[in-house]
């Protein structure tokens, strides 16, 4: 089989280990990335790659990551992905699961919807509504998000009381068209879980400890990665459910433990492992997502 890796970079540490992966497991495989895809529409629609029709030409295509945009080419990528679902490629995600994850606002209120714990959250266009809402938040520190985002980059941490900071930031937002994402600050006490998820199980999970000068976990922000093997039967019911309600068949989970109580901050469709990885030296991961890529495809 065909297998197309849309990537800005094939050599990338999770991508180009995802592509030997899939080799290993005699697949072809072609990389590129969304803007070298011309679509035709005429007596018919062709998506073009270097003169290859791909909806003819693949068997999957697999997202790696959808990748910094404008408005206007975030919502090409995803048409084009729904446009590669409809002729019959499988697409990993789904189209549905990375527009819904891509969204924070989306992907937050389609969990709670759902009955999944996610920290209280205010969303608005005006900055005079957010800031009256403050108090709908119960936490002396708030965080500030953007609502298309990854890796942390964005996110600051404001206490309540320093109102006139919050104000110049949240009317920073609104003037320049951008919505006001208010979140509950979780005490995590430093430390969360990624909880990496593969169809329907747990494959691998880690700890995230946040360095010294920081309350941000993430791995690309200088979190330390420390293994779990066993999870609390809770938080993986948890992480499992969230990855299933956004139709997610790979997804990195974020949680946060607080009083015992899971509570989901987010969940990436197109997550890296190389901090999972570096915990599991017994376990390929990317093996593990090429082989259930090529047993889908199949069945």
């Amino acid at each position: 089989m065909r297998i197309g890796v849309i990537t800005r970079n094939p050599q990338s540490f999770a991508t180009s280990r995802l592509i030997k992966a899939l080799e290993d497991l005699g697949q072809e495989v072609i990389s590129f990335r969304f803007n070298d895809i011309v679509t035709y529409i005429g007596n018919e629609v062709k998506l073009l790659v270097q003169g290859i029709n791909i909806t003819k030409e693949l068997a999957a295509v697999v997202v790696r990551p959808l990748g910094r945009a404008s408005l206007d080419q975030a919502l090409l990528r995803i048409d084009l992905l729904y446009a590669l679902q409809e002729s019959g490629i499988r697409v990993f995600n789904r189209p549905e699961a990375i527009e819904k994850c891509s969204d924070k606002f989306r992907s937050l209120y389609t969990l709670r919807m759902n009955g999944v714990p996610v920290p209280t959250t205010i969303v608005t266009e005006r900055s005079s509504l957010a800031m009256k809402s403050l108090d709908l938040l119960n936490s002396e520190a708030i965080v500030i998000k953007p609502m298309f985002g990854s890796r942390g980059h964005g996110s600051a941490m404001i206490r309540k009381k320093e109102r006139d900071v919050l104000w110049e930031l949240v009317r920073s937002l609104t003037y320049h068209r951008h919505v006001t994402y208010l979140q509950e600050f979780i005490r995590h006490g430093g430390v969360d879980l990624r909880i990496f998820v593969l169809g329907n199980q747990v494959l691998a999970a880690m700890y995230r400890k946040a360095p010294p000068s920081t309350w941000k976990t993430n791995i690309a922000q200088g979190g330390a990665p420390i293994r779990v093997d066993k999870l609390d039967p809770e938080v993986e019911a948890v992480a499992l459910k969230a990855a299933s309600i956004l139709r997610c068949d790979i997804a990195g989970v974020d949680i946060a433990v607080v009083n015992g109580r899971p509570v989901v901050f987010e969940v990436n469709s197109q997550p890296d492992w190389r901090g999972l990885q570096s915990v599991y030296p017994d376990k390929d991961i990317a093996f593990e997502i090429a082989k259930y890529i090529v047993d889908s495809i199949k069945r």
